[in-house]
């Protein structure tokens, strides 16, 4: 089986949610990435988690993505992975902190060095960071060593800024596909209206999800604009949302070349997600709802 390979962290996350007591929860972008791809993947195994951590949290970390059909690509860096305080707002924007700072946060980046497998073994490659030079230089490397690997970039809002938009669009010549949401792109190209956004993304990659949350999905491929709708759920934890969204699209899209298909999947994995505490486990019974839901929803080309 072809793998999809989640480039990002795994950490333990301590949430703090308004109205709620802090609770600890495996996290991170690429624990919940590997997670979407997991759920839209036909059995175990599709979903390859590369990240790093410590050997005090391995043996849990491991246990934690063989309960959801991951591979575990993790290598040790130390003692301790990376944790990181989460304090979401009402509005449910929210601010991450790394509690041993940011240094021993990037120590544990994951790098293409750090894939096991090699580029042919590969359906694709999903990164989540900001746009520094360090990071970038090496997805180049990997790039001219593996050109037919589709690579996926999720956008951290440290990069999505008015001032960081050339380089952004220097680092999105390297990718396939770019996924942001809406606050994200609204701040990144400095304006006021979403389809101001809309039209500015149409030439950041040669295709690009803008995540709406509750409000779905819009597909862009240069002049064409599909909307997915959400799966309505009654969300109980939002962290990970579009992170799953993002894992799960790549993980469809590669599968089936159709990023239409591949959004409803997408929807339809972040739900399960965001109706859960924490990353749910998966297996043949969210697999299949993943697909019933997905097939219920109708998209809708934008004029």
């Amino acid at each position: 089986m072809q793998q999809i390979a989640i480039l990002s962290h795994i950490v333990v996350d301590e949430v703090h949610q308004p109205g709620r007591p802090p609770h600890t929860e495996v996290g991170g972008a690429g624990a919940y990435a590997a997670v979407g791809a997991s759920l839209v993947a036909p059995a175990a195994g599709r979903s390859l988690l590369v990240s790093g951590t410590g050997s005090a949290d391995l043996a849990v970390l491991r246990a934690w993505c063989a309960e959801r059909g991951i591979v575990d690509g993790l290598f040790v860096v130390g003692e301790h992975g990376p944790r990181t305080r989460i304090d979401y707002a009402a509005d449910g924007e929210r601010v991450e902190t790394p509690q041993f700072g940011l240094e021993h946060f990037d120590a544990h980046t994951p790098l293409p060095e750090h894939v096991l497998v090699p580029p042919e073994a590969l359906d694709g490659a999903y990164l989540f960071h900001d746009d520094e030079e360090p990071y970038w230089a090496a997805i180049a490397r990997y790039r001219a060593r593996a050109a037919a690997v589709p690579l996926l970039w999720e956008l951290s809002a440290a990069c999505t800024r008015p001032d960081r938009l050339s380089v952004v669009r220097q680092r999105a010549e390297l990718v396939d596909a770019v996924s942001i949401n809406r606050t994200e792109a609204v701040e990144l190209f400095g304006v006021d209206a979403l389809a101001e956004a809309v039209e500015e993304l149409r030439t950041l990659a040669p295709l690009v999800l803008l995540r709406l949350g509750e409000d779905g999905s819009l597909v862009i491929q240069g002049d064409t604009v599909v909307r997915v709708p959400a799966v309505r759920v009654a969300a109980v934890d939002p962290t990970g949302g579009g992170n799953s969204y993002t894992g799960a699209f790549l993980g469809a899209w590669a599968a089936s070349g159709d990023p239409v298909d591949a959004a409803r999947l997408a929807s339809a994995a972040a739900a399960v997600v965001v109706a859960t505490e924490g990353a749910p486990p998966v297996g043949d019974a969210e697999r299949e709802r993943v697909r019933r839901s997905a097939a219920a929803l109708v998209a809708r080309e934008l004029d």
